[in-house]
């Protein structure tokens, strides 16, 4: 509220007090006017001219609200001279427009003027706000498409709401980014919104925007500029002619990647120096932006090319596990049948040196496919209860034939103290075992190879054991201590020429180790031979458990009169099993794929199905989840062994909810497979 109240006793005449006045209205920074309460203008100061162009003479008696409130916002005005009157004062941002017609952001206070409790004036101050306002807006641009950037995951899908939030401050309507490829040459359109014409991709050369990569620097043009480019030869015009065009390069650091462009076909005036500056500013922000959603596409498309490169060799590990596996399977199936035939003394030579071919290939092929399932962290480790000193003897008998023929003395030596029934993983252990001894026995031309285990302490129900393999073989540089447990490496260039193997076997005893929460070092010396130990937990068994180890080979007793539906589509392989099956008393009945599998089971009992996970017309996976479905409970509760050459892990995500019994893995054993289905038969 301003009150002015009659001055008594004043030394000023009135003359001088108006001067006076005059000079302080003028000399305020900010717009001022003066108007009846009718809005009447009576007065202006000199930043009233400045801000919207009005002289004293052309603002004098006309009303404000005609004079500098945009046609859109003469409702707005009208609010604020009512509670101007109501609150003797109003404040508030708002837009108003000069002698031009161009919009002006002010800060505006609208007051009553009181003489007497009577209001006889309004008082109107403006303060330009537009630079702070743009200053603001442009944050806020800049905030959301960077926002935008970081969501979004495509550029064609960031290029709209840069356009929307451009269009806060500039008209759109003719607007494009053009993306710029160095190596062909050419200009990709990912926006182009034009009232107009229409392109996709246009090539670099005589265009505007070419010309202005060339230039590196930013551009306003107008209609008589344009011309002059055109006729100079520097740029060929294509599509319709405009009145004013105005281009800013989009730069990371040195290097040009686009142009941002503005165009209108109206006015030459639409765009000033100082937008083409603010533009400039906003295109280098804009820049950054695609710079990082460039880097992020990159990313992610370099993500998925990971994940299937992935998805495809885990694809082609297991295709390439079941394609080896199954003429393996053949091969030492047929073989271990051979044996049991009681051939001559002459042809047992032949067969057993084709059945160490068959197990050597085999471990080859177990050691590559088996090292992928580690890699991509999907082994798992049994929890079985087996006898270890019947454990060991099986490995004192395995390697002690092969010991022999090299003439190499071989022994395993245990401690007094160790637990009879352990819980653990007795395949991976084996496996373990097998790749050391392997190595012993490879490395080693004269002298001995000796086991040694011992419990190091003993925790609740786990021991710590120490398992040492000393051999007395060419030994190892100790430069190479540490990589020889790298997949692929051997101690020596020629060590692959000269001894075979993968370079894969101490990787993998390492990874199976380091699974399990052990560890595995060496000591070793070139013609010193070797001492490799490592140390794992096992479980301690109660004493007097039953032990799970399997019975001597001799005895296949106890599955006489069983009846097993084989599901498999090889011949040669359900040959094999059928002869196994058929000794040890079983009545077998063989379906080729899963679909005729599921036919046969609607009509005829069983005790239980061995199923191929891998077969034509409907696989072992499919067969087997259509079993467990089913609502008849003889079917549904059949057990089932997966009798496959395929990687387990590998297809974990697909049975891991199908409730399959057990696995064997193909080639068999013969009293492995004896053993898993009597543990799971009806």
């Amino acid at each position: 509220m301003i009150d002015f109240k009659e001055s008594q006793g004043s030394v000023l005449d009135e003359k001088r007090e108006k001067a006076f006045l005059e000079h302080l209205y003028n000399s305020i920074p900010a717009a001022i006017a003066i108007t009846s309460t009718s809005g009447i203008i009576s007065m202006i100061n000199r930043e009233f001219t400045n801000l919207f162009g009005f002289t004293s003479e052309e603002a004098v008696n006309n009303n404000i609200n005609d004079l500098v409130v945009p046609d859109d916002l003469k409702e707005e005005a009208i609010r604020i001279d009512s509670l101007a009157s109501m609150n003797n004062k109003e404040v508030r941002q708002t837009l108003r427009k000069d002698k031009f017609g161009n919009k002006i952001h002010v800060s505006l206070v609208a007051a009553s003027i009181v003489i007497d409790n009577e209001i006889v004036a309004h008082l109107f101050i403006y303060r330009d706000i537009t630079t702070e306002r743009k200053n603001q807006l442009l944050q806020e641009i800049l905030f959301n498409i960077s926002t935008a950037a970081l969501k979004q995951y495509d550029i064609k899908e960031i290029c709209p709401i840069i356009v929307h939030e451009l269009s806060k401050i500039w008209d759109t309507n003719n607007f494009f980014i053009a993306l710029y490829d160095k190596t062909s040459e050419t200009l990709s359109l990912p926006f182009f919104a034009d009232e107009k014409d229409s392109f996709y991709e246009i090539p670099i050369t005589k265009t505007i925007t070419g010309w202005v990569i060339k230039q590196n620097k930013s551009v306003l043009l107008k209609e008589n500029d344009l011309k002059i480019l055109e006729e100079a030869g520097d740029i060929d015009l294509v599509g319709t002619p405009c009145k004013v065009w105005i281009g800013v390069p989009l730069r990371i650091e040195s290097n040009i990647i686009g142009v941002m462009c503005l165009q209108d076909y109206h006015d030459e005036n639409k765009f000033s120096q100082d937008d083409l500056s603010v533009m400039d500013f906003i295109a280098n922000q804009i820049a950054i932006v695609i710079q990082r959603r460039m880097i992020l596409d990159n990313l992610i498309l370099a993500t998925q090319k990971v994940e299937e490169s992935a998805l495809t060799k885990q694809l082609f590990m297991s295709t390439m596990s079941h394609e080896i596996r199954t003429p393996l399977n053949e091969v030492i199936g047929l073989t271990n049948l051979l044996i049991q035939g009681n051939p001559r003394e002459d042809q047992m030579e032949y067969i057993k040196t084709l059945k160490f071919s068959g197990n050597h290939l085999l471990t080859l092929v177990n050691d590559v496919l088996d090292y992928n399932k580690m890699d991509s962290g999907k082994i798992v480790f049994e929890q079985t209860q087996f006898n270890l000193s019947d454990f060991l003897e099986e490995i004192m008998r395995s390697y002690s034939f092969r010991s022999k023929a090299k003439h190499l003395s071989f022994d395993i030596k245990k401690a007094s103290n160790l637990p009879d029934e352990v819980i653990g993983d007795p395949t991976r252990l084996n496996q373990i075992l097998s790749n050391l001894l392997s190595n012993a026995l490879k490395f080693t031309n004269q002298g001995s190879i000796t086991v040694l285990i011992k419990e190091l302490e003993r925790t609740g129900n786990q021991s710590k054991m120490e398992f040492t393999v000393t051999d007395t073989g060419i030994g190892i540089p100790k430069n190479m201590h540490s990589l020889i447990f790298d997949r692929f490496a051997q101690a020596s260039q020629d060590t692959t020429r000269r001894f075979g193997g993968t370079g894969l076997g101490l990787a993998i005893c390492k990874k199976l180790i380091e699974l399990q929460g052990g560890t595995i070092t060496v000591e070793s010396e070139p013609k010193k031979g070797s001492t490799f130990r490592f140390v794992i937990s096992l479980g301690v068994s109660e004493k007097g458990s039953q032990t799970q180890t399997a019975e001597s080979p001799e005895d296949y007793t106890g599955l006489e009169g069983k009846r097993i539906l084989v599901a498999e589509d090889n011949k040669i392989n359900f040959f094999v099993a059928n002869r196994f099956l058929i000794g040890w008393g079983i009545t077998v009945t063989h379906a080729e794929n899963g679909q005729l599998a599921l036919d046969i089971l609607e009509r005829e009992d069983f005790d239980l199905i061995l199923m191929d996970l891998h077969m034509p017309i409907m696989d072992g996976i499919e067969a087997t989840r259509i079993i467990r479905n089913s609502e008849n409970p003889k079917i549904r509760n059949i057990p089932i062994v997966a009798l496959t050459a395929a990687i387990m892990s590998e297809s974990y995500d697909e049975i891991d909810d199908l409730n399959i019994n057990d696995y064997v893995l193909k080639p068999f054993n013969p009293h492995d497979l004896f053993e898993r289905i009597r543990k799971h038969i009806k």
